[in-house]
């Protein structure tokens, strides 16, 4: 099974980034413009974590080289038990 190692439309990225000599850390929804800026990781973390789950995607960690760490994932599956897995498995 292949996995997705970089975000799809619609997850939150949040992007580390040097601006001047300062460390910021962007977020966005992707493949949108840059919408929030958070001067502590913790901080920007933290939101995009959140603005996921409600939203129902993934959160992604990237630094400038866009190399891609997954956060958390909440996108919403079927589960096997649940009653509209059996509906559609009739």
């Amino acid at each position: 099974m292949l996995t997705l190692t970089s975000p799809e439309d619609g997850d939150i990225v949040v992007r580390e980034e040097k601006r001047g000599a300062t460390l910021v850390y962007v977020l966005h929804t992707a493949p949108g413009a840059d919408q929030y800026e958070f001067r502590r990781r913790e901080e920007g973390i933290a939101q995009a974590v959140a603005l996921a789950k409600r939203e129902h995607v993934r959160a992604w960690l990237t630094d400038e080289g866009y190399d891609f760490v997954l956060l958390e994932d909440f996108r919403e599956r079927i589960r096997p038990d649940s009653t509209l897995w059996r509906r559609l498995a009739r």
